[in-house]
Formats: structure tokens, C-alpha cells, sequence
């Protein structure tokens, strides 16, 4: 879970933590510990021995290496981590490690313990989202008046503005934020069912145990979802999507700050930073890189979590081992992702004369169709696209600017025209749409 040297480079250090290997076998040392002293207080097993055990769970510091050494004999981290503690507890006293996991099992041990680490991976990942939405909103309304190229399979279109596009990277992220938090809330919550789920060997006590488990470890109870992985698909679907929304917009800016482009940047030269190795004068788009990097990983692990939810009867042979697998990778991609827009959020450069530049340096062409949608005040559409196709063409081949042609080609339209290739016409039409994209989300000023 530590992760190699090369993954680490893009990944979001805090992320790294969480997931480490001793961080992991401390979060089974937490389920341990509160499934005896829930169980000692309900009277499952003698309340002595819960003192005992949880005394064991504070001081025992198991090598992750070992235990995953050890468990490639049992195909499980849990099997060697209980033998562990259960020695652990007996040199301290015999009469209490016969209730060290007492009732559980190791499926039950190895996902709450994983839940536990995602946790303040998924608090960190509300406040990255919240501060990146508001910040990205600041933006799209101080640059709601500056209009730039719009573009379709990657050919130039009809204007838009910056605060229009830099407005729905914030209402997707929006979006997602929003359930994100929802599939947390309903995905937080203690595995806990023994053997086949039905928590047997604790009769008529395993609500009040389950309760007591949730309880210490922050978690919500609920019956056993081990066999049924639906909530947790679901939570790690929305951060597979969280990442790849964010990198839709690494890519955006990625070739918007392509030099012959120029538009926009993911932040303000800093030396050293997107440096090269060979060629002094680069500054590299590091943030997109990172984004887009762990953008590529989502839906592949994503495919794998969904695949090992195919599980056999009540624990899976293979799948929900993948899943353990599996899922803190996706977790380590989605950290990389934050890491990338909280740099692009808080430091996005948008060159309003290069948008200016690029738009006229295509000579009126991209106002062909509103310049067409005028012409069909007085003819049919498809009549008015294609006289504007035939004065585009015209336009290209004598370099003259498509206004000029029009207006040479049919003089009457000199005293209508002039909004059509009006840069402030586009504000004001667009401003609603700015607003009502941005709707519901506030911004920094």
C-alpha cells in the first residue's frame, strides 16, 4: 500500500499516509480493539479480557513487511494479524486471547480497517473540492467578459467566453462534490458479520455490539454488507469520476497553454517548477500532467472493482482480494487529481489579449453562424448557411475579413450587422448562461 518510488512522484503525500502499510495495520489495531471493548460491555466476553485485549491493541506495533510476509500462506493480511495479537495478549494474561477477534472474521477485520483509511482521504477530498469550486467560480466571474474561442473537435467554433467555460469545470466539480458527499455518507460504516455475515456467535447481542463498533471508530453501523459491495462500488465510482472530471480540465488548460495557443496557464512561471532536464527554457504543465496521469488510471481500476463484485455466495474467491487491492490505487489516483486542481484553482493564468489575438487572427470566420442566423430573418436557413459558406470561402481566399465580404456581397447588411461580430453582443448574451451555470455556488471575489 506504501506504493513505489515512481508513484509516488504524483501522488498526494497525506493520501500516501493514510494508505501506508503501518497506517492500515493500525486501523485493524482500532477494529480490534473496539470490537472487544464493545463486546466486553454488552457482556460477550468477560470485561476483564476487553481490557486485556485493548491494552494489547495500544501497545502491540506488528511490522506491516512481517504480516504481509506471512500472509501470502493464508491469502490474508487479517490471518497473521490475529495470530499476532492473540500471542501478544496471552504473554500478558491466557484467560483473555480466546476472545482476541472474538465472533468476527477476517473479512470484517481488513474492510473496516480499509474504510477507516479512507476517511481522512475522503475529508481532505471535501475541502479540496469546496475550496477548488469556489475558487474556480471567482474566476469564471472576473473573466465573464472576455471572450475567447470556442472549439469543437479541436477546430475553432463560435465565441464564448472564458468565465462560461472556467464556469462549468466549477459546476461539474460542483456536481461532484455534491455526491461524493452523499455515496460517503451512505458507504461510512463498519463491516462487521462474522463467519457468513449473520454475526452468529454473538446471539442476541450483535446489534449492541455493532452499535458499540461504530461508535468507537467513528463509523455508521450497519448489517453486514460483505457479500453486497454496492456502496462502496458506488463511493469509489464518484472518485473515479471526481478524478477524471478534473482531468477534463488539466486537459483543457494543458492545450490551452500550448505556446501557439497561449490562452491560458495552470499557474505563473515559477523557476523550477515544470523545468526540464535538457531543455533550460521549458515550463512544463506539471499540474495537468498530474491530473491527466491519474485521470488515464481511474476507469481501468475502476473496471477491476466492478469486476471483483462478481463474488461467490458469501465471500468471493479472488474478487474481493482484488478489491483490497485495488481500490487504494484508485484512492492514490484520486489524491494525484486533487493534488493538480488545488494548483490549478488557486493559481490559473487566463491571457485575455491571446484570446483576443486568436479570435481575430481567424478574420470574422467563427461568427459565420450567427452571421448566418441573420440572414435567415429574411430567407430560409439553409439558403442563409449556405450563401455565409460560399462568403467564408471567399473570405479564406482573398484574406479579407468575412464582415467585409458580407458587406461587399450585399451592402443592405451595413447597418445590421455589427453585432454579429460584436466581442461585447457575446458578453451580453452569455452572461445569463454564466449566472445561471454558476447558480447555487459561491465564489471567491
Amino acid at each position: 500500500m506504501d506504493g513505489n518510488v515512481l508513484g509516488r512522484t504524483l501522488a498526494r503525500a497525506s493520501f500516501t499516509r493514510a494508505l501506508a502499510g503501518d497506517a492500515f495495520v493500525q486501523r485493524m489495531l482500532d477494529f480490534e480493539r473496539a470490537l472487544a471493548e464493545a463486546e466486553g460491555d454488552a457482556g460477550v466476553i468477560p470485561p476483564e479480557a476487553a481490557r486485556v485485549i485493548a491494552a494489547g491493541c495500544a501497545s502491540l506495533k506488528p511490522s506491516a513487511e512481517t504480516l504481509a510476509a506471512d500472509g501470502k500462506l493464508s491469502g490474508s493480511l487479517a490471518v497473521p494479524f490475529v495470530k499476532a495479537l492473540k500471542d501478544h495478549v496471552r504473554k500478558q494474561d491466557k484467560r483473555a486471547a480466546p476472545f482476541v477477534h472474538y465472533g468476527s472474521t477476517s473479512q470484517d477485520v481488513l474492510d473496516t480497517a480499509l474504510l477507516l483509511c479512507l476517511k481522512p482521504c475522503l475529508d481532505e477530498t471535501d475541502r479540496v473540492l469546496s475550496v477548488s469550486v469556489s475558487r474556480l467560480a471567482g474566476y469564471a466571474r472576473r473573466h465573464a467578459e472576455v471572450v475567447m474561442l470556442g472549439r469543437t473537435l479541436m477546430q475553432p467554433a463560435t465565441p464564448i467566453t472564458a468565465g462560461l467555460k472556467i464556469a462549468r469545470w466549477a459546476k461539474a466539480i460542483h456536481r461532484c462534490h455534491t455526491r461524493l458527499r452523499i455515496a460517503r455518507q451512505r458507504a461510512l460504516s463498519i463491516q462487521l458479520g462474522g463467519a457468513v455475515g449473520a454475526l452468529d456467535a454473538l446471539g442476541s447481542k450483535r446489534a449492541a455490539v455493532r452499535r458499540g463498533v461504530a461508535e468507537r471508530l467513528g463509523l455508521a453501523d450497519a448489517s453486514s454488507w460483505h457479500g453486497q459491495r454496492d456502496e462502496l462500488l458506488r463511493l469509489m465510482s464518484e472518485l473515479a469520476i471526481v478524478t477524471v472530471t478534473i482531468g477534463k480540465i488539466a486537459r483543457d488548460v494543458a492545450l490551452l497553454s500550448e505556446p501557439e495557443i497561449g490562452e491560458m496557464r495552470e499557474s505563473p512561471p515559477t523557476k523550477g517548477v515544470g523545468g526540464s532536464s535538457a531543455m533550460p527554457h521549458k515550463r512544463n504543465p506539471v499540474a495537468c500532467l498530474q491530473a491527466l496521469t491519474a485521470a488515464v488510471r481511474a476507469p481501468g481500476l475502476m473496471a477491476t472493482l466492478l469486476s471483483g463484485s462478481l463474488g461467490e455466495h458469501e465471500r468471493a474467491l479472488g474478487g474481493w482480494q482484488a478489491e483490497l487491492v485495488t481500490i487504494p490505487e484508485l484512492v492514490d489516483a484520486a489524491g494525484g487529481a486533487l493534488d493538480a486542481l488545488e494548483r490549478i484553482a488557486g493559481g490559473l493564468v487566463v491571457n485575455a489579449e491571446r484570446m483576443k489575438a486568436n479570435l481575430e487572427s481567424l478574420q470574422g470566420l467563427v461568427f459565420s453562424e450567427r452571421l448566418a442566423r441573420l440572414l435567415a430573418h429574411d430567407t430560409d436557413r439553409a439558403s442563409a448557411l449556405t450563401l455565409v459558406d460560399d462568403w467564408s470561402a471567399v473570405a479564406v481566399r482573398e484574406h479579407r475579413h468575412l464582415r467585409d465580404v458580407a458587406v461587399a456581397a450585399r451592402p443592405s447588411l451595413t447597418g445590421q450587422i455589427d453585432d454579429v461580430f460584436s466581442l461585447d453582443a457575446i458578453v451580453t448574451e452569455l452572461a445569463p448562461i454564466v449566472d445561471e451555470t454558476l447558480t447555487g455556488i459561491a465564489g471567491e471575489g
